[in-house]
């Protein structure tokens, strides 16, 4: 019997390798780890780690051969972007650029950019910056992604970031943020000290510290509503892991720094579904460092039965039951911890009015929006 695709990917994607797989196993596991974005680093893991020892059939490794060389051109592509947005926009900042998350871990040369690939390059600024920011983008052929009155509203007045950018040439989106949580919600925190907590790369940019890069990525993953790319994003707080486990510096930091800032609930379930699912060894004394007492009862029967299926490899290989109801609740948690009640109801009833318009009438609302495919070369 094949074993499951799901314990192989994450053995594969912590350095635990099976001695050998079947035919069945490897094409299991090249449409799973593709599936969630995550083939580059598995062929990152088998091709390049000499602990691996599997043998690899011709036609798998070509799959793998060709997911390097995407993540390899990806990465140029990234960094020659990141030099080109500093150059422009670096007179309108009172600070460095910070550059977060994907495009943050490939500045940073961080074990999590092994094989990382992602949509959008995330940027933050002090918010005081951000209109000087977007203003020097647009000069240099970035605009906004929507021309909806009301996604501009929402994004400039409850969120933590502008509406996207894109490059009406090249096509790169740009998330420009002011904070990391929506303001809305009432947990952002001050962003001073995040600020604070960053170290500067051979780009000219700024990147979050190693335990300020593992609380965001945190944060970014359990504030979320919606988790398509969640295995994934687990899989980076793995690899963000390893570079401070042993590190008692980073380590303390991490812990005062979630403190600080309201964040050691993120902290806490993404050390439990580190181990949960991709079988970290978490020390007890870990937890010991915890400030604030922690979830307990149904409170954490709750956050399991939502986590534990949301946060598995997404594919019809991976049979999770009731991984339909679990994100049903992640989408209503994400939204109760994103904004208050009141505003909640009233951002869904306007987005269900305006995709009832969109159905009957089309987009009307960016229908004259300049796309790329309307630029001539």
């Amino acid at each position: 019997m094949s074993r499951n695709v799901q314990s192989i990917l994450t053995g594969i994607l912590t350095g635990n390798y099976p001695c050998s797989l079947s035919t069945r196993e490897w094409r299991d596991l090249i449409l799973v780890a593709r599936a969630n974005s995550l083939l580059p680093r598995v062929a990152a893991f088998i091709l390049n780690d000499v602990k691996c020892n599997l043998q690899v059939p011709t036609n798998v490794n070509a799959h793998l051969i060709a997911s390097l060389r995407h993540e390899t051109l990806f990465h140029n592509q990234v960094k020659d972007e990141v030099n080109f947005v500093n150059a422009k926009i670096s007179r309108a900042l009172n600070r460095n650029l910070i550059v977060l998350k994907g495009a943050g871990y490939v500045v940073a040369s961080s074990r999590a950019a092994k094989g990382r690939i992602f949509s959008d390059i995330d940027l933050l600024v002090l918010k005081e910056d951000v209109s000087k920011v977007e203003r020097a983008l647009h000069l240099f052929g970035f605009v906004s992604d929507t021309d909806s009155e009301y996604d501009q509203k929402y994004y400039r007045e409850w969120a933590h970031e502008i509406p996207p950018l894109r490059h009406l040439q090249r096509g790169t989106v740009l998330d420009v943020h002011h904070n990391i949580v929506p303001l809305v919600s009432g947990r952002a925190p001050d962003i001073e000290i995040f600020l604070k907590s960053t170290v500067k790369t051979e780009y000219g940019v700024e990147v979050l510290r190693p335990a300020a890069m593992f609380l965001h990525s945190a944060i970014h993953l359990f504030f979320s509503e919606e988790f398509t790319n969640g295995f994934r994003d687990l899989s980076d707080l793995s690899l963000l892991l390893d570079e401070i486990i042993y590190d008692d510096v980073e380590l303390s930091y991490l812990f005062s720094l979630a403190e600080n800032t309201g964040f050691e609930n993120e902290l806490f379930l993404a050390f439990r579904y580190l181990e949960k699912i991709f079988n970290k060894q978490i020390s007890a004394h870990i937890y010991q460092c915890f400030k604030q007492p922690l979830p307990t009862g149904i409170r954490l029967l709750l956050s399991d039965f939502i986590f534990g299926k949301v946060l598995a490899a997404n594919h019809r290989l991976v049979d999770v039951k009731f991984r339909g109801l679990a994100q049903w609740l992640a989408f209503v948690r994400g939204h109760l911890l994103k904004m208050p009640f009141n505003i909640l109801v009233k951002h869904t009833a306007s987005k269900l009015w305006r995709g009832i318009v969109k159905s009957v009438t089309g987009d009307v609302e960016n229908r004259h929006h300049v796309q790329r495919k309307d630029i001539k070369d």
